[in-house]
């Protein structure tokens, strides 16, 4: 072998050395995301559909929540509405999820009271009275009336409800009476195209 040859090799052998040592420090990064708890975690829930960010954060406003406030999630999954209740400084919050995944996610949040229950099981005896409500409750077979019809017992007198609903069910939960704005699309980032309501309901 030629001394160029040798001496083009010893090169290309440096520069892919140099590559290596400027890509060592993300290598060492990912290597230990077990560890640090930045690796991504796989979580099973039957029907689980995230409420997107901007969506969560119009739902928290629609409840009026003031500082001080008792606040219920009930079908609290990953928290997507806990994050946004935060900024409003609820005394409480109390959150109910039946998956065991999920509500594993949920037990690293402080400053939250967690059940893993089915919130249908869980009466207001058990939790008490709460000056608001915010929820994504689960759709399928009509699950969605089902637990905003719960919920409501779940207010003091003049307490606020805040809930998504799909389409279809909504004037099942109003009878004659709240708030309700339709927002298309809402859930399209998460692989469905079902259009759902925004229902604001006071006890």
């Amino acid at each position: 072998m030629s001394f160029h040859r040798l001496h083009s090799l010893r090169m290309e052998n440096d520069a892919a050395g140099y590559a290596m040592q400027e890509m060592r420090p993300r290598f060492d990064r990912i290597s230990g995301r077990h560890e640090n708890g930045t690796a991504p975690r796989a979580v099973s829930a039957h029907g689980l559909f995230q409420t997107p960010p901007e969506l969560a954060e119009r739902l928290v406003a629609a409840a009026a929540i003031q500082p001080g406030d008792r606040v219920l999630e009930p079908s609290a999954g990953l928290g997507r509405l806990l994050d946004a209740l935060a900024p409003y400084r609820p005394g409480e919050v109390v959150a109910v999820e039946m998956s065991p995944d999920c509500a594993r996610e949920l037990y690293r949040r402080e400053g939250v009271r967690l059940l893993q229950r089915d919130f249908l099981s869980v009466s207001p005896g058990e939790l008490g009275a709460f000056d608001a409500v915010v929820m994504n409750p689960p759709f399928h077979m009509r699950a969605d009336v089902h637990h905003i019809q719960h919920a409501m017992k779940f207010l003091r007198p003049g307490g606020r409800l805040a809930a998504l609903c799909m389409d279809t069910h909504h004037r099942e939960v109003l009878r004659g009476s709240g708030l309700w704005e339709r927002i298309p699309g809402a859930f399209k980032a998460a692989g469905t195209s079902v259009s759902v309501i925004l229902l604001t309901l006071t006890a």
